[in-house]
Parts: structure tokens; C-alpha cells; sequence
């Protein structure tokens, strides 16, 4: 119930300041249908809130400590309402002062509850997604501790740090009600409605997408081509077939001119201001500086993403399942994919940072592909390496046919290209994936495969498949670590070579590569089987090697590989 992302205090960041019912519906918009206020008609102050699932509500104990508002995800009716009806036999420390359900379970029985047990109950829209409403609660949260306890004329400064803020400030000048969005439309921030919000605000306001009709009419009108390639402030007008009130609407460009989101504001119950279109010119310009402060910066999904998959300490599986929209994975893979790139593999800590440019943009055409494959798929970018969680897969998914197909896709789309990488794309396939729990150490599985694949021919593969080469590899490296594991025969051998050109090591490792066969042996390496002959026995009178005894063929063998390793640029010869 309480995971790592549902109090702050967790997190280290305790909040001090708290909002009321009247700031979260302000908050939360179109997505809110009713608040109705506690039994004891006393203000309710918020300091914290939480996602809860079903096990949650029905454990007699908490699993930490609790939060002031809950939101039951994927809870029933009757499950909620029980919970209720259990609230007076625990503590009063563990009491939440308000709670928030969706308008499908608010039924009579659990309103009755609610108020029995003194709660606040905030009722939402049933197509509002959790995860937005959390996060503009926390949003609010996050505003009213950094404001509170501020001594008079602290904070003064003209400078937006919140989009949120700068929205409610834009929607005052301009007469309207604001949304701000990214380049593909999706939500950013908004300001409060003044009641006369329109469908097209409320869909964008609850997440979801825009109805198909308005948006062929903005694209024949030609505002979407303008918002994208100029600074202009376009004006929309009515339209009542859509129920469309008129808007004002702006493009977001960065400093270099890339178009980076976008500002619209319908028109509110007084109409446009006399000067909207300035004030609206001007929060674009405010709206650019904060959003190239954070074109770096990983999103909040981004940020759930990279924690899903084992980065920045993880997260509990129903939290993850909650923000991510998963209530379960059923039949789930999990993919690891090495972008086609440069050569020189990055470091680990390099791994976990942004990819570059070029990586990026050929992750974001990765990401088209995975999506057709399967629409619920999770993708998330980290260094040089793509990770996919497939939820959900059909029986017959054939997924390691369209892997295959996918990198033979990205092979002729390099080949078009005049500057083709270095590197070609590879994929390790981990399956089954049974739970949020599994996805790290899947993940962790895939980078093993990945790096035993790297630089040979196989290009799509699993543990299963390629177990033989994860292992060598490790066992490699743990030997590569030890200087003192390294025979220093093989250097004699080498060392006798650069001062003779005699191939001793070449000859040695033809010897060892056909099975210890001197005629295979030979014939690759072009020469007389009586020349390999000779030049085996003289390696073994300078080492003491005896090729005759199973122990020193095997010790042999792994040094040639281990030095061979260690010197990947250098011949064997």
C-alpha cells in the first residue's frame, strides 16, 4: 500500500505542508465528480496519500506507516466498504482523514461507510487513470511544503519553475482555461476550470485522447502545421458540432527553434482578454525556458520506468503495477536490445546514463516497431542498451520469429545509410517473466547475454541458447581480474615470436582450435603437418608444456583464450 512512490516521507523528503479538499478538486479538474466533506463538516487538511490495492485494504495490519488520503486501486466496492467498516479498530495514528474512489464502485453502501468512519470522500471520473491523479496530487503537495512556513517576501522571484503555476497564470491574463502539451499532445500541466470546459478539455484533462474527428478539423485547418513551424498565436474558432469553444493556440519552441510542446487556451465564461494573445505569446516564451531546463531530464514515467527495471533502487510490485496500468503480466517476456551503434561498448555506469543523439533516435523508431508488436509493451532507453516488457503475450506469440525479423529490419535500414554502424542490433529474449518482482533480474539476465554475444555472429538468442557462451565469458572475466592466473608461458611464446617470427602461438592455437587435430590444424593455417609438428615441440621444450597430458591441454586452452581476451587488437600470431 505505501510503496516507494507512494508517500514522499519515504523518500526522505517530508512534507510539511498540507492541502485541502478544495485545493485537490481544484487540482484534479474535470476528472473530479463529487467531494463530499467529512460527518464533522470541519476542514480536512492533506499531508500525504497513498496507493492502496486489494491486499492492502483487507491485511489487519498496514505495511508502513499511513497517509491522510488513500485511492484503493482495482478495489471493488464491497472490498472498499468493508475496509471502511474496519477503520474504528485500529489506532488513531493509522486513520486516513479522506478517501478517493471512482465513480463505477461509489455505491450507497460504501458513501454510508465513509462517512460513519468521519472520511472525506473525493468521487472521480471511472476513466480518470490513477497514475495522473496521483501525480497532480503530489504536485500540490510538493507546492504547498515548499511555501509553507515561508517568512513574508521569501521566494521572490518572477522566474516559473512550475508549469502548473505558469498555466493558472496564463489562463488569469488571457481570460481562458489552459492546457499545455507535449509535442504529441499529451498533458503537461493545466489550469482550473471555470465550469464552461468543453469535451476536448475534459478527454485531454482525464488523459485520454483526443476525439479523431477534432483533430482531422484542426489539421485541415492548418493550426497544428502553424503551432509546429511558427510563433504565431492562431486563433480557433467555435465549433458546435463538436461542442468546440473558441481557442487561443500557441506553439513552444527551444531557443534553436524545435518545436517542444504547445499552449492552448479555450475560451472562458467572460471571454479572451483585450490583450490574451500577448500574455499568451509571453507564457510561451516562459513555457520554453522551463521545458528546455527539462528537455534532459527523464519524465516521471521515464523515472517509473528506469525503477521497474532495476535502476535508481527499484520499486514494490504494486505500486509499479498501478502507475504502469499492468495488473498483471500473465504470459510476459522481457527483451534486451544492444542498439546498432559504434564499436566500443559502454561501461557499466555508462549503461545506466542517457543515450546519445543517435542512439536516441534510433530507440524512438525501435519503439514504433515494438508498439505495433504489442500495445501494452513498457519501453525504456538506458545508455546504448533498449529494455521491452511484453505483458500479456497470445499463446503462439512467435516472438523470437519477429525479433529476428525486427533486426533484419534495422540491418536494411543501416544499409541505406551513409554512415552504417559499426555494431549491428542484438537481442536477448528472457521469458517467462511471472512478475514486477522478476523484471530487474530479468533485465539482468538479457545484459548477461547481451555481453557474451557481443562482436559474434548471434543476433537474437536466450540464456537457454547461449548458456555455454554466458558462462565462458564470465568465467573469463573472473580470470581476467587476477594477474596472477595468467601462465606467463604464453608471453615467453609470444615474446619468441616477435624475435624469430616463428608462429609458435598461432600454431598453438590453430592446434588447440581444431580439437588438438595436427592435419585440420595444418590445412588452416596453410603449412606442412610436419611444420606444425616441429613448431608444437618447440613450443613445448620453451614452456615445458606437455600437449600429451590432458591437464596441460586444458590449461592451455584457457590461457590462449584468456590472452586472447586481454589483447582483443592483438594477432594471435
Amino acid at each position: 500500500m505505501y510503496g516507494q512512490f507512494a508517500r514522499a516521507e519515504e523518500l526522505g523528503q517530508p512534507r510539511d505542508g498540507a492541502i485541502t479538499l478544495a485545493d485537490i478538486a481544484t487540482a484534479l479538474d474535470a476528472a473530479v465528480r463529487e467531494v463530499v466533506p467529512p460527518r464533522s463538516g470541519s476542514p480536512t487538511p492533506i499531508r500525504s496519500v497513498s496507493l492502496a490495492e486489494t491486499t492492502d485494504l483487507t491485511s489487519p495490519f498496514p505495511s508502513s506507516p499511513p497517509a491522510d488520503l488513500v485511492l484503493p486501486v482495482g478495489a471493488t466496492s464491497t472490498d472498499v466498504t468493508a475496509w471502511l467498516r474496519g477503520l474504528p479498530t485500529r489506532p488513531a495514528a493509522e486513520l486516513p482523514v479522506a478517501l478517493m474512489v471512482k465513480e463505477d464502485i461509489a455505491a450507497a453502501d460504501l458513501r454510508f461507510a465513509a462517512t460513519a468512519a468521519g472520511l472525506a470522500l473525493i468521487v472521480v471520473d471511472k476513466m480518470a487513470r490513477w497514475d495522473l491523479l496521483l501525480a497532480s496530487i503530489h504536485r500540490r503537495l510538493d507546492r504547498a511544503h515548499s511555501h509553507d512556513g515561508e517568512p513574508p517576501g521569501s521566494g521572490a522571484n518572477a522566474a516559473f519553475t512550475d508549469l502548473a503555476e505558469l498555466a493558472s497564470v496564463i489562463a488569469d491574463g488571457a481570460g481562458g482555461m489552459v492546457t499545455i502539451e507535449r509535442p504529441d499532445s499529451s498533458m503537461l500541466a493545466y489550469s482550473p476550470s471555470d465550469g464552461t470546459a468543453d469535451g476536448l478539455r475534459e478527454r485531454a484533462i482525464l488523459g485520454r485522447v483526443a476525439p479523431e474527428d477534432s483533430m482531422v478539423l484542426l489539421g485541415a485547418w492548418g493550426v497544428v502545421k502553424q503551432i509546429q513551424n511558427t510563433r504565431k498565436v492562431v486563433a480557433v474558432p467555435a465549433h458546435d458540432e463538436l461542442g468546440m469553444r473558441p481557442r487561443l493556440v500557441t506553439g513552444i519552441h527551444s531557443p534553436s527553434g524545435q518545436f517542444i510542446g504547445s499552449i492552448w487556451v479555450q475560451e472562458g465564461a467572460n471571454g479572451f482578454s483585450p490583450d490574451a494573445e500577448t500574455v499568451v505569446r509571453g507564457g510561451a516564451s516562459a513555457a520554453a525556458r522551463v521545458l528546455t531546463r527539462e528537455l534532459e531530464a527523464p519524465s516521471a514515467s521515464e523515472l517509473m520506468l528506469q525503477r521497474v527495471f532495476g535502476e535508481r533502487g527499484g520499486i514494490d510490485a504494486g505500486t509499479a503495477s498501478a502507475f504502469l496500468g499492468l495488473p498483471t503480466l500473465d504470459d510476459a517476456a522481457l527483451l534486451g536490445i544492444a542498439l546498432p551503434g559504434s564499436a566500443a561498448a559502454p561501461s557499466a555506469g555508462e549503461r545506466g546514463a542517457t543515450g546519445g543523439a543517435g542512439v536516441a533516435s534510433i530507440a524512438k523508431m525501435l519503439r514504433l516497431h515494438v508498439g505495433a508488436f504489442a500495445p501494452q509493451a513498457r519501453f525504456v532507453l538506458l545508455g546504448d542498451r533498449a529494455y521491452v516488457l511484453l505483458p500479456n503475450l497470445p499463446a503462439g506469440d512467435r516472438l523470437a520469429e519477429w525479433a529476428e525479423m525486427l533486426v533484419a529490419k534495422f540491418d536494411a535500414s543501416g544499409a541505406r545509410s551513409p554512415a552504417a554502424p559499426a555494431t549491428p542490433m542484438r537481442i536477448a529474449i528472457v521469458s517467462p517473466v511471472a512478475g514486477f518482482e522478476q523484471i530487474s533480474e530479468a533485465r539482468a539476465e538479457a545484459d548477461r547475454v547481451l555481453d557474451a554475444i557481443d562482436g559474434s555472429s548471434t543476433r537474437v538468442t536466450s540464456l537457454t541458447q547461449s548458456r555455454t557462451s554466458v558462462l565462458l565469458r564470465e568465467a573469463f572475466t573472473l580470470l581476467g581480474a587476477h594477474a596472477d592466473l595468467f601462465d606467463p608461458r604464453i608471453a615467453t611464446l609470444r615474446a619468441y615470436d616477435d624475435r624469430h617470427g616463428a608462429e609458435l602461438v598461432a600454431s598453438l592455437r590453430g592446434y588447440v582450435d581444431t580439437g588438438f587435430n595436427a592435419r585440420e590444424a595444418a590445412r588452416l593455417l596453410g603449412v606442412h603437418p610436419n611444420t606444425l609438428r616441429y613448431r608444437l615441440q618447440r613450443a613445448q621444450e620453451l614452456t615445458g608444456f606437455d600437449l600429451g597430458r590432458p591437464e596441460d591441454r586444458l590449461l592451455v586452452s584457457l590461457q590462449l583464450e584468456l590472452a586472447a581476451r586481454a589483447n582483443p587488437g592483438v594477432s594471435p600470431g
